[in-house]
């Protein structure tokens, strides 16, 4: 009996594994990265390699093991049930200004789904697991009196060029990098989104703290998978236009949309961007009234496509009929824009304006420096090299 016992035992020990008794690990696949960083709290994006549950835990940065004590922990989820799936999106609030804290990031694999029935979830997997040390994020000072970020724009799809653009950032550390528009030609699927730059702006952007602010560009628009844009770029709004805080500067970002009429062939009729540009115009005009824009030391503007006073395509000439007479005197110091994958800086009124307007190449960075002399802009391309240099003075604002 014991013989026949123990050679059942082995017989069993040698089949393959049944599907039914298989336990996927749900493993990091794209991210993460950083959005929406303030004063209490910052927006976490990851993907996974299997539908999975998914939090982050968060610590202080003050010398302790993050297993020193049970940590805080933030759920993906909405309306009060936690969200399944492979696209991951944590909001971590409750904490304080100008702290720096570590966190990590956590899922475990959905084993089964029966709806109203059973929920099965496997075993914990994330980051740390992965010998990678818990990621760095500091919450910005309401105070901070000063300010630097990068801008780059027209990537569009160009991963080496982008790589070359942000590679020094986890060295100098900016604040944040703006990605203003035409990521990519169009968005076709996840996996261009990544491949095209989101991947190394996890690589080279998340172990440096380094948050993104992103804009929609007119190509962003276009593709199958754009109707999933604010699914990885959400925004405090829950539109593609918002407004945010950082140091001394006020940054009111807007969605230019579309560069051609709606009724344009290559739109199929599902253009509504000329009613989109005039929700945001009515939204504009709230925000330009507001004690918080009219109390920041600096504004400052950033869009994809700038106005062109009576000569541009017809989503430039919509940019400058609907927003510019709510910009112009109301105190903007710089418009931020891309577009024409080459240099310009106009300050002459050209194009309908009271501020400056800088449009960036597609081969280069804008750096931005805020502080309480004045904006220091500065031109840099690949190679490290400063192509154009630019001060905003509070004597000549």
């Amino acid at each position: 009996m014991k013989n026949t016992l123990f050679l059942l035992i082995c017989f069993l020990a040698s089949l393959p594994a049944s599907p039914a008794f298989s336990q996927p690990s749900a493993r990091i696949a794209g991210g993460p990265y950083l959005q929406n960083v303030t004063e209490d709290g910052f927006t976490v994006i990851w993907t996974t390699t299997t539908d999975a549950a998914a939090w982050v835990e968060t610590a202080p940065d003050d010398g302790t093991h993050f297993y020193a004590v049970e940590r805080p922990k933030y759920y993906d989820s909405h309306l009060g049930r936690r969200r399944l799936g492979k696209l991951h999106r944590v909001r971590v609030g409750g904490l304080e200004p100008g702290k720096t804290y570590r966190y990590r990031i956590m899922q475990q694999a959905v084993l089964s789904d029966e709806g109203n029935k059973r929920v099965v979830l496997g075993e914990g997997y994330g980051s740390d697991i992965l010998k990678h040390a818990p990621y760095p994020v500091t919450t910005p000072s309401a105070d901070r009196n000063e300010l630097e970020f990068w801008m780059v724009n027209d990537i569009h799809g160009r991963d080496s060029v982008f790589r070359l653009l942000i590679g020094d950032a986890p060295r100098q550390k900016p604040d944040f990098v703006c990605l203003n528009g035409d990521l990519l030609n169009s968005i076709e699927s996840e996996k261009a989104l990544f491949e095209g730059f989101l991947a190394s702006a996890s690589e080279l952007l998340t172990p440096a703290g380094i948050p993104l602010v992103v804009t929609r560009g007119n190509h962003d628009g276009r593709g199958k998978f754009a109707r999933h844009w604010l699914d990885y770029f959400p925004t405090p709004t829950g539109e593609s236009y918002y407004t945010f805080r950082r140091g001394p500067v006020f940054f009111v970002v807007l969605d230019g949309c579309e560069d051609k009429p709606d009724s344009d062939i290559r739109y199929y009729g599902l253009s509504t961007a000329d009613a989109y540009r005039e929700q945001q115009a009515q939204w504009l005009r709230g925000v330009v009234a507001g004690e918080e824009f009219r109390s920041a030391p600096y504004r400052i503007v950033l869009i994809h496509m700038p106005p062109n006073k009576g000569r541009g395509w017809h989503g430039e000439l919509e940019i400058e009929r609907l927003f510019l007479p709510i910009l112009d005197g109301s105190g903007i110091d710089l418009m931020l824009c891309g577009h024409y994958h080459r240099y310009q800086w106009i300050d002459d009124r050209s194009r309908g304006a009271d501020f400056p307007i800088l449009i960036n190449s597609n081969n280069d960075k804008t750096v931005v420096k805020a502080d309480e002399k004045g904006i220091d802009i500065r031109v840099v391309d690949t190679a490290g090299n400063v192509l154009k240099e630019h001060k905003i003075t509070k004597n000549n604002r």
